[in-house]
């Protein structure tokens, strides 16, 4: 009978049940993803215990806060750590896989053997490496993920001991893990080549060369974790390695003094990052959708209650008591709350896999996002809130209905009470009070995204297509090898008709940084940890011209000066380094390598935003590729053609010079300045989504309701004594005639 009841009003039953699936199904969703992210833990044993491993230099702490891991403090931990129960050292890389045509890109994790045991797990086929893999020279073997497995070798049990041709060198597959693992893809353990939407697909052993283990102020550029012995904390750990880190410090030469300590973050908060502050605000902001569904369906029942007051008052005349008449009054919006909950499991169930393909891979670490029992516990759990809260008021106000009001006027009866009215009124209030806070944060993210993507970059995205270009090792052995490559490969890219200007460069702008120096300029005596830093870039001529950074004064690089040393700072470089002097002409080495020929400053270019739009860039440093140059180039092409028709030509130009060379995506610059706003923009979307359902129920549900109100003031008394008197009083008695 309650279905007949709400489907007499056409609208109500239709408009409450999509109120309700639309607030439960987005709430549903976005908890979903909060879960996901900030509260289910890691799929690892013991998740609690893993701890991220991070170095710190006093001297360098204001500009970089935290440091990646040196291989020789790393494997000093290792050795003399007595609390920590198991270490690993690792980095991420693209390397091209031999397929017997054009070879395919995979993003490999190089490790030490602990990363086994810090992870405790094992693999599904085979074994894993062992230390002396670790070897220079004895390191080529390789672990397949189960997902590279069943796509290139078709899940075939006997690719145990088969020979594959990765990086350019035959490498042996000893083992295949499990389905079940998965290595989230880690700022610090990335390499500018690494696709951060891709998970690893496969594992070599990481064999740092022996300058690096014998650096004690080397290079700062590996991921470590740790595993925790049971019952040992966070603290306790930081500890022990703080004074290892000053027992490091007291040994260095007078040139490389520097303070080091480290810090140790659980595994969870790193990847979690700065995203729990804009998940909470998306979780607070579906919840006042969800508030106002819910005030919505609080006006409809408010309004269906006045046409309702004669049978109650008749009711309570026949000797109803009140907890029954509370009772029954509840019923209808329990089932419209669990009619509105079913429909609003199913919308979260598309809506998720929807949110999925829109979401940014940083909050993508733990694979697939997917709505199970902890989404259906928060959708049930709403259905009881919404039900409780759209409803009680409505059912209280209908079961306190005195039985000496039949005797009013039919117009008395027929109309809605002041206090009614008022706390209608109220509710109003609060439900455009709360849209109002919605279009408010929507509007206020969207200037501040709108601000950050048309902030002065200093480099002009239009027509630019950009490429990461990834040699072989074996093809490409030294600097001067991979140089050759470029040099070819741009030359024949050059000739082609529509190229503007193309040059390659170590590190595509707005994909972060890895390679930070300091230069040291004729009598500077200060000790190497006390000279500023910089930012480098290698670059072929090309590359400043294809991105239009702009020249303040000199020249850029051109072919004509292959072998020369010479460089091109920016205008914070020129400031910093030579205050007041013309850095025209002006001489530099890099620090520590004083025995070198000096370099020249040929041209000083703006400062713009390469690193992160967020902010400008620091000192930079654009050396020429024929001095450095690395096995990862990326390519950045400016064309007056079509620049969707230009990716074939790249890949063939490419494959003319070497075909075991792979180029994995050719993608317009301008996306990757999106992609850098991607979390802002995932954040702003869904605010304005969520904003606009609140405006359109708002609207909606009001017209709903004041048709219902005028509905209910036409009802005759007559009509329903009749039905009541032919029912006897029990407990279904006031529905009956509903």
């Amino acid at each position: 009978m309650l279905c007949v009841s709400c489907a007499r009003p056409p609208g109500f039953a239709f408009t409450a049940i999509l109120t309700l699936a639309l607030g439960i199904g987005a709430t549903t969703a976005i908890f979903t993803l909060v879960y996901d992210v900030l509260l289910r833990p890691l799929p690892y044993s013991q998740p609690e215990q893993l701890v991220v491993m991070e170095e710190q230099v006093a001297e360098f702490r204001d500009i970089y806060p935290k440091l990646p891991m040196n291989a020789n403090h790393f494997f000093t931990w290792q050795e003399n750590s007595q609390i920590m129960q198991s270490l690993a050292l690792m980095e991420e890389a693209s390397m091209p896989l031999g397929t017997g045509g054009h070879p395919l890109q995979v993003d490999t994790l190089s490790a030490t053997p602990g990363i086994f045991s810090v992870l405790d797990i094992g693999p599904q086929l085979g074994r894993v490496f062992t230390e002396q893999e670790t070897q220079t020279g004895h390191e080529h073997v390789v672990l397949l993920t189960n997902q590279l497995w069943r796509q290139q070798f078709q899940g075939d049990p006997g690719v145990l001991g088969r020979v594959i041709t990765l990086n350019g060198f035959p490498y042996t597959v000893i083992g295949v893990m499990p389905q079940s693992f998965h290595l989230p893809v880690v700022q610090t353990t990335a390499g500018p080549e690494i696709d951060r939407g891709k998970p690893v697909e496969a594992i070599v052993p990481l064999a740092p060369s022996k300058d690096r283990l014998e650096e004690a102020m080397g290079d700062f550029d590996y991921f470590g974790l740790a595993r925790l012995k049971p019952g040992v904390s966070v603290a306790q750990a930081s500890a022990e390695i703080n004074a290892l880190q000053h027992t490091i410090s007291a040994g260095l030469s007078a040139e490389e003094k520097g303070t080091l300590s480290a810090e140790l973050t659980p595994f969870r908060q790193v990847l979690v990052g700065n995203n729990r502050m804009p998940l909470m605000v998306l979780l607070a902001a579906v919840a006042g959708l969800l508030l106002v569904g819910c005030i919505n369906i609080t006006n409809l029942l408010l309004a269906r209650a006045v046409g309702r007051r004669q049978q109650m008052a008749i009711a309570a005349a026949l000797g109803a008591p009140r907890h029954e008449m509370l009772r029954m009054a509840m019923r209808e919006t329990a089932v419209l709350a669990v009619a509105g909950g079913l429909l609003g499991i199913l919308l979260a169930a598309f809506l998720v896999p929807v949110m999925r393909h829109y979401l940014p891979c940083q909050l993508d670490f733990r694979g697939a996002l997917h709505l199970d029992w902890a989404g259906a516990v928060c959708a049930f759990l709403l259905v009881v809130a919404a039900a409780l809260l759209a409803g009680a008021v409505p059912a209280w106000i209908s079961s306190a209905t005195q039985p000496h009001e039949v005797l009013h006027s039919e117009s008395r009866l027929a109309s809605e009470s002041r206090s009614s009215n008022r706390f209608r009124r109220l509710l109003v209030a609060v439900e455009v009070a709360v849209s109002v806070v919605l279009v408010l944060m929507t509007g206020l993210l969207t200037t501040s995204l709108l601000r950050l993507i048309r902030i002065d970059r200093g480099f002009e995205a239009d027509h630019t297509l950009t490429a990461m270009i990834n040699l072989p090792t074996k093809a490409y052995p030294s600097d001067k090898a991979c140089a050759s490559f470029y040099r070819e490969f741009l030359s024949r890219l050059n000739q082609l008709p529509g190229i503007e200007h193309a040059g390659v460069v170590s590190q595509l702008p707005l994909s972060g940084d890895t390679w930070i120096d300091t230069i040291r300029i004729s009598g500077d005596a200060r000790p190497v940890m006390q000279i500023p830093t910089e930012h480098f870039r290698w670059m072929s001529p090309g590359y400043l011209e294809a991105i239009h950074l702009p020249l303040i004064t000199g020249r850029f690089l051109s072919a004509s000066d292959e072998g020369k040393h010479y460089a091109l700072v920016s205008e914070m470089t020129a400031r910093t380094v030579w205050p007041g002097i013309d850095p025209i002409g002006q001489k530099f080495h890099r620090a520590g390598l004083t025995d070198q020929d000096p370099f020249t400053v040929i041209g000083v270019v703006r400062d713009g935003r390469t690193i992160s739009l967020a902010k400008s860039d620091p000192m930079m440093v654009y050396m020429p590729y024929w001095y450095r140059s690395e096995l990862t180039g990326g390519l950045v092409v400016r064309t007056r053609e079509d620049p969707a028709r230009m990716a074939d030509a790249i890949r063939k130009t490419v494959w003319s010079v070497n075909p075991d060379v792979s180029v994995p995506t050719v993608r317009s610059l301008g996306g990757i300045v999106a992609d850098s706003v991607a979390n802002r923009r995932f954040e702003k979307d869904l605010l304005l989504l969520f904003a606009i359902s609140a405006l359109l129920l708002a609207g909606w549900v009001s017209t709903v309701s004041s048709l219902t109100l005028s509905s209910s003031g036409s009802a005759k008394l007559a009509s329903a004594w009749p039905s009541a008197r032919r029912r006897r009083i029990s407990t279904g008695w006031c529905f009956a005639t509903v």
